[in-house]
């Protein structure tokens, strides 16, 4: 795999997040981007248990990161349930991408973790086509790792192996103890993050090779499943792939 440090997505760039407190996982990308040019946030779904808490938690990260309140979008459809709502997401993303018009456009990864971020990169890969961006090629999609499962290891904040190169933000002493703090702000969801940065000698905290992302792969086909086996989302609920590749045939076109 090849390696690549210190490269980022242009600006403008928006960033997308299935939940409050994804930003985490990009924290100290998210910060340099926002220093170097104008970077908008929006979360797709309205923080289920805890909405309102968890909504202004990530107000308060992203005021640390440097992104202003203007630049923030609350979709607000249902936490778990972006999959039942996604032609409905697709359009409002589409809407917001013909409005701001990024320059790149940042999304969770596509790894079988939980069905809100597969289903929020599903959604942003075609607002992205029916978008019309006029005599500009259209804006490069990333995406970030939060957690997948593979067999019986649950990986936090690496890839599943892919063809695209992997990005990585290096992270100074001082990028270490930001995010400290962040997590520190998200007492929502501290049950879950904080187990999280524990795992397996705190990754997401630690990341020695720097914050990693990558371009999503051009041509990635929705349909078939990010990797072979039982995917995470289905030890704990309900919900089958196959629901999640019918949704593909019908949106990405």
């Amino acid at each position: 795999m090849a390696i690549v440090r210190d490269e980022h997505p242009q600006t403008p760039a928006l960033v997308l997040f299935a939940h409050h407190d994804d930003e985490f996982f990009i924290a100290a990308t998210l910060k340099k981007m926002a220093q170097r040019g104008p970077a908008a946030a929006v979360w797709l779904t309205r923080g289920g248990l805890h909405g309102r808490l968890r909504q202004a938690e990530s107000r308060r990260a992203m005021d640390i990161l440097g992104v202003p309140r203007r630049a923030l979008f609350e979709i607000g459809l249902p936490d778990n349930h972006l999959i039942d709502y996604l032609e409905d997401a697709v359009r409002r993303l589409a809407r917001l991408m013909a409005a701001y018009r990024p320059a790149s456009v940042i999304v969770p990864a596509f790894e079988g973790g939980h069905l809100d971020h597969d289903s929020l990169q599903l959604a942003a890969a075609a607002a992205i086509r029916r978008t019309n961006w006029g005599v500009n090629q259209h804006p490069p999609l990333y995406e970030f790792p939060l957690y997948h499962r593979s067999g019986r290891r649950l990986a936090v904040g690496e890839f599943l192996p892919g063809p695209a190169r992997t990005i990585f933000t290096p992270l100074k002493l001082k990028d270490r103890v930001l995010k400290q703090k962040l997590a520190r702000i998200y007492s929502s969801q501290k049950m879950i993050l904080y187990p999280m940065l524990a795992f397996r000698g705190g990754p997401m905290m630690l990341h020695r090779r720097g914050e990693p992302y990558r371009l999503v792969s051009a041509g990635r086909n929705y349909t078939k499943p990010p990797h072979s086996g039982r995917l995470a989302y289905q030890f704990y609920t309900r919900r089958k792939f196959s629901e999640f590749a019918s949704a593909a045939a019908m949106n990405y076109k």
